[in-house]
């Protein structure tokens, strides 16, 4: 009797067959293509730099405290890398998702506090080009860009180490002992990265099919948790499940499978690498038939480690409606690859988020007054923009798709008057000017010549309406909701900060928006020829639709859904 195959992850695999030429081909191709985008780079120096800047970040903490020397000079710390570093696919655009181990004593206050000056009096000067603490993200974290490469730095307090020697290992279930919620997510980065590797027949092959999808992920605007869209290790996972359904298929092969075994996957059945370790230790594991939020999940992603969590908890029906469609677009292009008829050049188009998908947005406009406070500002909207999109989701707006953009747009405004302060948070560009134009600003934000200078970040959310329009499109309620969640932050100040959504047009779309060759939408022209009472009665009703709720249509930047303090 033939032997049989070995089984990787909870099912058997679909195909064991070994690579064709005409794959290998493909997959030669696919690693050519990969090559001239750049997709292979590294970031060696920088992690050693900030071991030493952690272990000194410790002492000082340990010192402030009034501990003994011999406790801080024996107090050490360790930093982890995880996700795509740690993962081995690593390329341009990729963050260094970064863990900092801390013994007992030292707490996220202490690590928010000081942290960020001591990297600062230990790097040499332009090393650092942004620090941005946003210490009430769901994963309480410091985004910054370090020598050109941008690193989300995350933090963890081991309730059970007086000291972090080199050499620990957090594969041990017992490390995880005394952690809480927020500390258990951030070990569980490095766990799972451990685990997935591990998981996979080939890790080779699943590294270059990784980077591919990644790729992929980000040229069609379909990357990032933060965003309501699958992030690094989502995606990664995905990638390792296919893996072990064809055990020794090529990179080529297992992108090619991809997009069809996802696009029809039983949703919500969860993408599990291994069976759940049931919970133990008092630890809360992902179970939908225990807890009423793992069954509001509507495309999960188990993480493979103890204990196992949903990697794409922030998933929203617009976004998972989008993640099908470019799932179903790109299966097509592959069929097209394989028949000769097309090129993986094809398959990585580049978006038509502002081109071409969406007639009507929503800009979501978080300004300053002051750059240092806008760091901390943008950050904050950064991380709950989202929810916006999802409360519209979740409302009777009439809106069939509420899909965020997952990137913002940092600008910077020069104005002489309120009013023209007033013009530029409702997303007017008329001010905007090259930041080296800005002149550094006093405490107050005015410019040596006194001129105001306005920080902004802006958020887009492409807006759909269901096919025949309504009667009404009221959208208050998500927005106002947004808005109070937004501005009971800790660092809200009204003299400095605002937050406004404004609704835009795809014709009146600033020009920064769209790439160099790019063809912008242009505002339809008013046809002279009769029209028929049916089309009369569409036209109207998606007028009366956002004029009803607040919105103006042809006006660009002129009015938004609330009322707010001045910037």
């Amino acid at each position: 009797m033939a032997e049989q195959p070995k089984q990787w992850g909870i099912t058997n695999i679909i195909n064991a067959n070994q690579p064709t030429p005409e794959e290998l081909k493909l997959n030669d191709e696919l690693l050519e293509y990969l090559k001239r985008e750049r997709n292979f780079e590294t970031a060696e120096g920088i992690l050693n730099h900030f071991q030493k800047v952690s272990e000194e970040f410790i002492r000082r903490a340990g010192k402030a405290k009034g501990l003994a020397q011999s406790v801080i000079d024996n107090s050490g710390g360790k930093i982890f890398t995880f996700g795509s570093y740690a993962l081995g696919v690593y390329g341009p655009g990729s963050d260094i998702d970064t863990l900092i181990c801390a013994p007992k004593h030292v707490n996220a206050g202490d690590f928010f506090r000081l942290f960020p000056p001591t990297l600062r009096e230990m790097s040499a000067d332009g090393d650092i080009e942004e620090l941005n603490p946003v210490p009430d993200a769901f994963v309480p974290i410091i985004k910054l860009e370090f020598r050109k490469v941008s690193i989300d730095l995350i933090f963890v307090s081991m309730p059970t180490m007086s000291s972090i020697p080199k050499d620990l290992k957090l594969s041990d279930k017992n490390i995880l002992r005394g952690l809480d919620d927020s500390g258990m997510r951030s070990v569980n980065g490095t766990r799972v990265t451990e685990e997935l590797l591990g998981s996979v027949p080939q890790v080779k092959t699943f590294r270059y099919a990784t980077r591919a999808l990644k790729l992929w992920a980000n040229r069609r605007g379909v990357y990032g948790a933060v965003y309501g869209f699958p992030g690094g290790v989502a995606w990664a996972i995905m990638v390792a499940r296919i893996c072990q359904l064809y055990p020794f298929a090529c990179g080529a092969t297992i992108v090619s499978k991809f997009f069809h075994l996802l696009m029809n996957w039983c949703w919500p059945t969860p993408v599990l690498l291994k069976h759940i370790e049931e919970g133990t230790m008092g630890l809360k594991v992902w179970n939908p038939q225990i807890y009423h939020g793992d069954r509001a999940h509507l495309m999960p992603i188990i993480t493979p480690a103890f204990p196992s969590m949903c990697s794409t908890h922030t998933i929203t029906h617009s976004t998972k409606k989008t993640l099908m469609q470019e799932f179903k677009r790109a299966d097509q292009i592959v069929k097209s690859i394989l028949a000769g008829q097309k090129t993986w050049e094809d398959l990585f188009a580049k978006h038509t988020f502002f081109t071409k998908d969406h007639k009507y947005y929503l800009s979501v406009i978080a300004a300053s007054r002051t750059k240092e406070s806008h760091s901390t500002w943008s950050g904050w909207v950064t991380s709950r923009v989202r929810l916006l999109a999802k409360g519209i989701d979740e409302s009777d707006a009439g809106v069939e798709c509420a899909r965020p953009f997952v990137k913002s747009f940092e600008r910077t405004h020069r104005c002489k008057t309120e009013d023209d302060i007033e013009r530029v948070v409702q997303g007017n560009m008329t001010f905007q000017v090259k930041d080296k134009e800005a002149t550094v600003p006093n405490e107050d934000g005015d410019s040596s010549d006194g001129d105001h200078i306005i920080y902004t970040t802006t958020f887009y959310i492409g807006i759909t309406l269901h096919e025949g329009g309504g009667r009404q499109l009221d959208i208050s309620y998500p927005v106002s909701e947004f808005k109070r969640t937004i501005m009971a932050h800790a660092s809200y100040d009204e003299n400095i900060h605002s937050i406004r959504i404004v609704h835009t047009r795809n014709f009146d779309l600033p020009d920064d928006v769209f790439d160099p060759g790019e063809v912008r939408p242009t505002k339809p022209k008013k046809l002279k020829a009769q029209t028929t009472k049916t089309q009369k009665t569409a036209a109207t009703t998606a007028k009366r639709s956002f004029a009803e709720t607040g919105l103006d249509v042809g006006k660009p930047y002129v009015k938004d859904y609330s009322s707010s303090p001045r910037c």
